[in-house]
């Protein structure tokens, strides 16, 4: 018999961000399972609203920000919210790079036996208007024209219940 979680779909929570994820999304528990919530970031209190649960963990969609993070800042591109070429934006520079460290430092040393330290990762004078990574649908829209453009920013529907 499936466990029923205390965490139910659709209800809105107020949680506190305690970690950061591998892809910058914010990270809270209620009653030990993990809610992984885009746009949060660590020592905020926020308000969500579970829009996914799975079998031990859940996904929230951030709905108001209470207490901000002092590495939260006014995003740079104006398409940022809805875009989804980026995740971390919203959140101090510097910030980001320590933010990218520890999760390069935690992925090594899920896997080996003796430990590594990572070194600080090495920022940019000026990163903005960089990509290192980019992802392009290509397609037809209904005309039978060849198009392409980004992904925006949700939760994949294959998080649905």
């Amino acid at each position: 018999m499936k466990e029923e979680l205390p965490i139910k779909k659709n209800k809105e929570y107020i949680v506190k961000v305690i970690d950061q994820g591998y892809q910058g999304e914010g990270i809270a528990k209620i009653d030990n399972i993990p809610i992984f919530i885009p746009g949060a970031i660590k020592e905020e209190k926020v308000r969500i609203l579970i829009v996914k649960v799975a079998s031990s963990y859940a996904f929230g969609k951030l709905l108001e920000v209470i207490e901000k993070s002092k590495y939260r800042v006014k995003e740079d591109c104006y398409t940022y919210s809805r875009c989804g070429g980026c995740n971390l934006r919203h959140i101090d520079y510097k910030k980001t790079l320590e933010i990218k460290k520890d999760m390069v430092q935690n992925l090594v040393n899920k896997s080996l036996k003796e430990k590594l330290q990572v070194k600080e990762t090495i920022g940019m004078e000026n990163p903005i208007h960089y990509r290192n990574k980019a992802q392009y649908p290509v397609g037809k829209d209904k005309n039978g024209q060849t198009v392409f453009g980004v992904y925006a920013r949700k939760i994949p529907s294959n998080y649905s219940n």
